[in-house]
């Protein structure tokens, strides 16, 4: 264990959305390394704000831009490192207009960003957490319209 016994992780990403026709898609990403499709997500830089690095890891990990529509949920959750080494992870989630809808190429961690109905989202994403965001998102979507 380290000497503090918990480590403490930011992260900060969310539901990318367009519209499509009477619907949205949204935007999902594939990372082989962990066989699992998410929302795009990642770590909180130094310096960054939530909402910085939230629209920093979209452009990042799907190559779209995008706008903050509003705050989602923040999701906590715990896991062991692969030292032993306990983590609490703070994911900050947005739901987020994209200003363009072209997918780019992913970096380095994501082998593969799509764009999904909103209504077939949420059969595709590997984790619970994942699919709740995306049914929140739809709510608001659907408010909104």
């Amino acid at each position: 264990m380290s000497s503090s016994g918990l480590q403490n992780e930011y992260s900060a990403g969310g539901v990318v959305y367009r519209p499509d026709g009477d619907s949205f898609d949204v935007a999902l990403i594939y990372r082989d390394r962990h066989n699992d499709w998410s929302l795009p997500k990642g770590h909180i830089e130094a310096g960054e704000s939530r909402e910085q690095a939230a629209l920093r890891e979209i452009k990042e990990e799907t190559g779209l831009d995008a706008r903050i529509v509003k705050p989602l949920e923040e999701v906590s959750y715990f896991f062991r490192q692969r030292n032993g080494d306990l983590v609490k992870k703070t994911v900050y989630h947005f739901l987020m207009e994209a200003t363009t809808t072209a997918l780019g190429k992913p970096n380095w961690e994501v082998s593969e960003a799509r764009w999904v109905p909103i209504s077939e989202a949420r059969t595709l994403l590997s984790y619970d957490k994942d699919r709740n965001m995306v049914a929140k998102a739809a709510k608001e979507l659907a408010e909104e319209v």
